[in-house]
């Protein structure tokens, strides 16, 4: 198979502050002024949340819908997208020209490029702008506070979850983490909250009513029940929509399934739309709404019993750990066998402690990546939990070693960031 290697990864760095962005969409003609948004944030399920409230809302008559995402897995244009068609290459190698050559003042004296993810985020609004969306989908990258997609002017705002990750960011406790991811919250703008911990949701819950937002929270203001072999019913406020059969597979994905419908609901309110005509959006936009490298089979010849999951921090762990041992798509399937790689600012120990339990031999190997964690810390933490595994030097070499243990009968997970996905879909796909 001819294999598609990804170029390298942008070296990111983050810059606390909006106003490099606000000054450069200012430059640019306050593109942002142009669509209503909603903000999504959270630690995890918030790629997935995001993708299932576009889907939903595209599927009202006449709607044009933006989805801005991030990270990609194999080309930076998956970032960007209008009805679900990606931006053009040509056209974001342009927009990223004259971001990239733009130098924003951020005090007296000093001046900077905007940042890899500044630069997207200005392509994105540019975008969005140029082609008259009326409304966006927007996943921020990292906390909220000081997101580039803050800059937007949302008419709803979700947070998904709340866990660690990025502390070295957004801080190394919960009540830190939510207040990052609160800084999304704007004056009387709706809230919606997905299964968020008593903690965070104090925090939430008090920022909400500083900035007046009201509030629909999963389990009390809406929800989901069982409605036969992958069917679940949503309860919204005012509505209840009919059995959906989902495309997305794991458990985990009902919860992120209903809070991008409650978010699209509450957008609908706001907009007039009648209860039918949502309802009906729903059922079609969830039933049809996918999305690459979230507990998904790997496609392509020859790579039947291989899955793929983006998780990355030890929630996310625990949840591929849950599908793993009870769901449905690995009943009966063993060896279960991880191939695994993470970056190196993320929890190695505490997501290898909560997926060790569901996996019966890891195969490491390092990421091509400015962050990637060095094979020796990928090992440790397998020899520390008394993990059986074995390492290889690449994507390739950890493949064969993977498939060779599984054999016939077992099933491999390619786990531990979602760049380990891309190389995935890269060598052995290459194509999304």
């Amino acid at each position: 198979m001819t294999r598609h290697r990804r170029p390298p990864a942008p070296v990111e760095r983050i810059v606390p502050g909006l106003e490099r962005i606000r000054a450069a969409l200012a430059e640019a003609g306050n593109p942002e002024r142009t669509f209503q948004a909603i903000h999504v944030a959270g630690t995890n399920g918030k790629g997935s949340t995001s993708v299932v409230a576009a889907s939903i809302l595209g599927q009202l008559p006449g709607a044009r819908v933006g989805l801005y995402t991030s990270p990609h897995l194999l080309s930076p244009t998956e970032r960007i997208r209008i009805d679900g068609h990606p931006i053009p290459g040509r056209e974001l190698d342009r927009l990223i020209r004259r971001a990239g050559a733009l130098s924003v003042e951020t005090g007296p004296g000093t001046g900077e490029p905007l940042s890899w993810f500044e630069q997207m985020t200005y392509a994105a609004f540019c975008w969005f702008g140029k082609k008259k969306v009326p409304l966006a989908v927007l996943e921020t990258g990292l906390g909220g506070r000081w997101d580039a997609t803050t800059a937007c002017r949302p008419v709803v705002t979700v947070v998904t979850t709340i866990g660690i990750d990025h502390v070295a960011w957004l801080g190394h406790t919960i009540k830190a983490i939510a207040a990052e991811k609160a800084g999304i919250f704007k004056p009387g703008v709706p809230v919606v909250l997905g299964r968020i911990g008593r903690a965070a949701r104090a925090v939430l819950s008090a920022r909400a009513q500083d900035t007046g937002s009201p509030v629909w929270e999963l389990g009390r203001d809406f929800g989901h029940e069982p409605a036969g072999h992958r069917k679940i019913r949503i309860r919204l406020p005012g509505l209840s929509i009919p059995p959906i059969w989902l495309k997305l597979a794991g458990a985990f994905q009902y919860d992120n399934a209903a809070v991008g419908c409650a978010a699209a609901w509450w957008y609908a309110v706001i907009a007039g739309i009648s209860p039918d005509r949502f309802s009906t959006a729903a059922v079609k936009g969830l039933s049809e709404v996918s999305w690459p490298g979230r507990l998904s089979p790997l496609p392509g010849k020859g790579n039947r019993g291989t899955w793929v999951d983006g998780a990355h921090n030890p929630d996310g762990a625990r949840m591929l750990a849950n599908e793993i041992v009870s769901g449905e798509a690995f009943a009966g399937k063993r060896p279960v066998v991880a191939l695994w790689s993470m970056l190196s600012d993320k929890d190695i120990a505490g997501f290898i402690r909560q997926m060790s339990p569901a996996v019966d031999h890891w195969v490491a190997y390092p990421l091509q990546h400015d962050r990637a964690a060095p094979l020796t810390t990928l090992t440790g933490a397998c020899r520390r939990v008394r993990a059986s595994f074995e390492s290889a030097v690449d994507f390739g070499e950890a493949w064969q070693l993977a498939r060779a243990r599984a054999g016939s009968e077992g099933v491999v997970i390619v786990c531990g960031s979602l760049v380990a996905v891309a190389d995935a879909y890269s060598e052995r796909v290459g194509h999304l």
